[in-house]
């Protein structure tokens, strides 16, 4: 009877943990309630079982076959009400239900209370006690195999319609079914007097096992996950509790003559549980005592591993150096520390951040990467401490980093690698007290470095990206000036050729004051109007660090539109002007607005084939009755974008000029974005194209008079 009693076991454990892990994945989900519902039926027959033949009375086998039965009456329309959520509600699912669940109460009641569901109890086949069906049975069996009928009908119709994962999902729970169902009904013959033992309840467990295939194969109510993990943790569970297990029934045998299976199952449970939650309190308990016992070193390792996440969100060199130099000194109560970092330029490792040290002690500190120090931690990516090397008499390599150490007044020298290529050198000196570093302090700075390498590196990359950005920027500049050059040049030559001409009538006629008031008059304005265009390009042309003040809008957009009425000119076009009065100073960078203005107002001149006006205005804009904008709006009269570009105009080297360089948009874009700002394009073939730039009137930066931030963003928009 052992055989039955462990497959009872077996299916009540399965059932029990796969039934519980559902529920509580999604305890709204109706499919999860269903089939933890069915489960737990299932659950309480299985552990009916395996106590109903360890029993040693007949009054405790009736009672444990009275339990299990209850969980049996409730098996067929508990699985059925899954499968029914599972198929998305199947014609005449509530009245059924109703039905069912109805009946099952009645049966429930008629097994507690009466001998209409089991008889008595008789000897069949080696089973001590068995039961002998009522009447009652009669008709719950005629019910049990309905339902089972009813609802493998329903599975097969909805296989034959369905296609893809849901036909391999039904194909599964089908077989998986038609195993468990007719394993399960192994046990009927027996109540009726038929000789068949009940060999196929250990099946249960085999539709348990398929289920979690089809969950794990085809996705099965998204529960593949904790299937992959159960089996791996069952089967470790398994490796350990088989021989402990074997042990305690060898030492029961061994010290009391008998196996007692109440204390077997007990321990058995108590193993099961000590197995499955050790590993899951194991290390919140190690914390617990931690923070008692050794409170000092658990928060300074708290405080190292905070500050390596912290400094991976670093986006400055500077700032992760210092960090980590400042971070260490202050959890470790470090007296001296340093930071080297490489120097790609030269190859060798230069002082980046330093506690503790003198003058000297930081002048020509320089680490070449031929020194010893830097081969044996390239070879080695290990902590050096310099005690260790010192107590390696006989080897000179090892005094050799001793002496060096000693220099750079290190106890301890941690290599920070990245991508498998040394990029730092972080040296501590002796502790408060000179404490010694322990393994664990190794371990913990180990990691802090790893991590401090990584945001190193990304720093290094903001810095390249930032370079990178200002000298595109510069070309998109200096492109824009080349297409101002020619215009300019008109613009420059027009009040010369006025001046030059009243300078060569002036000798003849300097007699006459009228004209020589009106050449007087006329050379000052000509000679003005040259020096401010002049000026104008140049502050458009010249470099500058980005400054943040407050500014004013027109003033801005009407010197960009003075100088572009030259290049307006030549193609016919009319630039019209509507500044709003009495519009707010904005904190901007005005070289940088100046930027976005000259590449909006210049591709819109040059949309324009055959004559036509560009409007440009300022107003106030506010959005969502709350926030105020101030709006530059460039209109014109050109040939239109595509709808199926409007997306990509934003999009760095996308360009349908064909002198085009596809940045200026992108640049634009992003300065826009680094101002608090959007911009927002309107367009239709052959109509024309509006842009409009809304600059935010809250916008303060930190600090008004430092560089507005430049982030680098994977949305960087592009020049049409």
């Amino acid at each position: 009877m052992v055989f039955y009693a462990i497959s009872g076991l077996i299916n009540g454990l399965t059932s029990t943990l796969l039934g519980f892990y559902v529920l509580t994945r999604d305890v709204r989900d109706r499919r999860y309630q269903t089939y933890a519902l069915f489960c737990l039926s299932l659950s309480v027959w299985s552990y009916g079982y395996f106590f109903w033949q360890l029993s040693a009375s007949p009054a405790e086998a009736l009672f444990w076959i009275r339990l299990l039965m209850a969980g049996a009456i409730f098996v067929p329309v508990t699985n059925f009400h899954h499968i029914a959520e599972f198929l998305q509600s199947p014609p005449g699912k509530k009245r059924w239900l109703w039905v069912g669940y109805s009946l099952c109460l009645c049966f429930l009641v008629l097994d507690l209370t009466s001998p209409l569901f089991i008889q008595g109890l008789s000897s069949k086949l080696g089973f001590s006690y068995w039961p002998d069906p009522g009447l009652a049975f009669h008709v719950y069996l005629l019910f049990f195999f309905y339902c089972v009928v009813h609802f493998t009908y329903l599975l097969i119709r909805e296989y034959h319609r369905s296609s893809g994962l849901r036909h391999n999902q039904l194909r599964y729970l089908i077989i998986a079914l038609v195993i468990g169902y007719v394993g399960g009904a192994t046990n009927f013959p027996l109540w009726y007097g038929v000789s068949l033992p009940p060999y196929g309840n250990i099946l249960v467990a085999v539709y348990i096992v398929l289920f979690s295939y089809a969950v794990v194969r085809f996705r099965l109510m998204d529960i593949n996950v904790f299937i992959k993990k159960s089996i791996i943790y069952g089967l470790q569970l398994l490796i350990l509790l088989i021989p402990s297990y074997l042990l305690l029934m060898a030492t029961q045998i061994v010290f009391f003559g008998h196996v007692s299976p109440t204390f077997s199952f007990l321990a058995l449970v108590l193993f099961i549980f000590v197995g499955f939650f050790f590993p899951k309190i194991r290390f919140r308990t190690e914390e617990a005592f931690e923070r008692v016992l050794f409170k000092k070193r658990y928060d300074y390792r708290a405080t190292l591993l905070r500050s390596s996440r912290e400094m991976i969100s670093m986006v400055d060199l500077e700032t992760v150096s210092r960090a980590l130099v400042q971070t260490v000194v202050k959890a470790l109560e470090v007296q001296k520390a340093s930071l080297f970092l490489l120097d790609d330029a030269d190859g060798t490792f230069k002082l980046k951040s330093s506690v503790g040290l003198g003058l000297d002690a930081s002048k020509g500190q320089d680490i070449s990467r031929d020194e010893p120090l830097v081969q044996t931690l390239v070879k080695r990516p290990e902590a050096l401490i310099r005690e260790e090397l010192e107590l390696l008499k006989g080897d000179l390599r090892g005094g050799k980093l001793a002496r060096k150490m000693r220099q750079l007044q290190a106890e301890i020298t941690l290599p920070l690698n990245s991508k498998d290529r040394l990029i730092g050198i972080l040296n501590l000196g002796h502790r408060e007290g000179k404490e010694m570093y322990s393994q664990e302090d190794v371990e913990v700075l180990s990691t802090l470095a790893n991590q401090t390498a990584i945001a190193i590196e990304n720093a290094r990359l903001y810095e390249n990206l930032k370079q990178s950005q200002s000298i595109i920027r510069r070309a998109d500049r200096l492109s824009s000036l080349g297409m101002l050059t020619a215009g300019l040049a008109h613009e420059i030559r027009n009040p010369l050729v006025a001046i030059r001409t009243f300078t060569q009538l002036l000798p003849e006629r300097y007699q006459d004051q009228e004209f020589r008031e009106l050449f007087q008059s006329l050379a000052m304005k000509e000679v003005d109007r040259i020096c401010g265009l002049v000026n104008d390009l140049l502050s458009f042309a010249r470099p500058s660090t980005p400054n943040v003040f407050a500014q004013d809008v027109n003033e801005i957009v009407g010197n960009i539109a003075r100088i572009l009425q030259s290049q307006a000119k030549e193609k016919d076009v009319k630039i019209g002007l509507h500044m709003a009065a009495k519009l707010p100073k904005i904190f901007i960078d005005k070289e940088q607005i100046k930027q976005v203005c000259m590449n909006l107002i210049l591709n819109a001149i040059q949309s324009i084939e055959n004559g036509g006006s560009v409007e440009i205005g300022t107003h106030l804009y506010g959005e969502n009755g709350s926030a105020r904008f101030v709006q530059i709006e460039v209109r014109d009269m050109g040939i239109g974008i595509p709808e199926k570009d409007i997306e990509n105009i934003f999009n760095p080297f996308f360009t349908t000029k064909k002198d085009g360089s596809g940045l200026g948009l992108s640049i634009s874009h992003q300065i826009i974005k680094e101002h608090g700002g959007y911009m927002v394009v309107e367009s239709q073939v052959g109509k024309g194209t509006s842009f409009f730039i809304r600059l935010p009137v809250s916008y303060l930066p930190p600090k008004v008079t430092r560089p507005s931030p430049q982030v680098i963003n994977e949305e960087d928009p592009g020049r049409r």
